[in-house]
């Protein structure tokens, strides 16, 4: 199994951009101990929008910890980057030059970042083709997050996976819970079916409008899906998602090694958690009930963060 951690890009998002130090420094000092597989540092952004991690307070680089050698973490955790391809130009030869640009500085992260996630929209796959291609090219590892998937018909599907498996090699394919309306029986099939048309690890990116996110995640790995994203506290805006504690926790980590995430918790993410507010209120379980977005929703839980 790979564990992915979405905390800092989510924290980002939440704050502006602009997550404190002692948090950031905490949390990468814990994922190390506990051997995260990947940590997720935030978007990045064509040149024209925020430079690349800017969620990431620039003084963390130089005092990032080293993961500790033990088995459980002897190699350290892998950097990835979210890139949403709608945000990229229309046109293969804009788009192609736009992943040229980000390419590059992706590259002068002062963190290794190895891997990028591509999120796209399950009927738009074909046109991520250019920029995801420019990207392996680069030396990236890639990862295709198919989002609003559940809304997707069987012929819709049956298309969007087809024209995954001609994007070429990719780390993992993602199926994204991008409404929060997952249910279990659902997750099984499109993990199965994604496993059998497309020959690349699957994930799951569970929201947690309807308190599914858990038990999403797992119903996904029992499926097959070998990589699982998480956050710490479920730290994201609207309803948050499958939270990096209780996954731990459920996959046999010893009370003791979780104390520290838990004190990381305590200390930095329930404060952050009383600010903001995430989590499934009123307008989160209608939205994902209905398969529609949270903006759709009005007139319920108006201090709501959109997911």
């Amino acid at each position: 199994m790979t564990l992915l951690d979405c905390t800092l890009r989510t924290a980002g998002q939440l704050t502006g951009g602009r997550p404190s130090p002692r948090l950031v420094v905490d949390y990468l000092a814990v994922c190390a101990r506990l051997g995260i597989d990947v940590i997720e540092l935030g978007r990045v952004h064509d040149p024209a929008g925020r430079p690349p991690c800017a969620e990431l307070p620039p003084d963390v680089f130089p005092v990032v910890p080293p993961a500790p050698a033990t088995p459980v973490a002897r190699y350290g955790p892998r950097f990835a980057v979210l890139l949403d391809a709608a945000e990229l130009p229309a046109g293969d030869g804009a788009a192609a030059a736009a992943a040229d640009r980000i390419a590059d500085r992706i590259a002068g992260i002062p963190l290794p970042v190895g891997l990028v996630r591509v999120a796209v929209r399950y009927d738009q796959v074909a046109g991520a083709a250019v920029p995801l291609g420019r990207l392996r090219d680069a030396g990236f590892g890639v990862c295709l997050l198919l989002t609003e998937i559940d809304l997707a018909s069987y012929p819709e599907l049956d298309r969007c996976l087809g024209e995954t498996a001609a994007l070429g090699p990719l780390d993992a394919v993602f199926l994204v819970d991008s409404l929060g309306s997952f249910r279990p029986e659902r997750v099984i099939e499109l993990v199965q079916s994604t496993r059998a048309a497309v020959p690349a690890p699957v994930g799951v990116h569970a929201h947690d409008n309807q308190g599914f996110a858990l038990h999403n995640t797992v119903v996904a790995r029992s499926a097959g899906a070998t990589w699982q994203d998480a956050a710490v506290h479920g730290i994201g805006p609207g309803a948050g998602m499958t939270r990096t504690e209780q996954l731990l926790a459920l996959l046999g980590t010893a009370p003791a090694d979780l104390g520290p995430l838990l004190e990381l918790i305590a200390t930095h993410v329930a404060p952050l958690k009383r600010r903001y507010g995430w989590g499934a209120g009123p307008r989160q379980v209608m939205a994902g009930l209905s398969r529609i977005p949270l903006a759709a929703v009005r007139g319920l839980d108006p201090h709501a963060d959109a997911g």
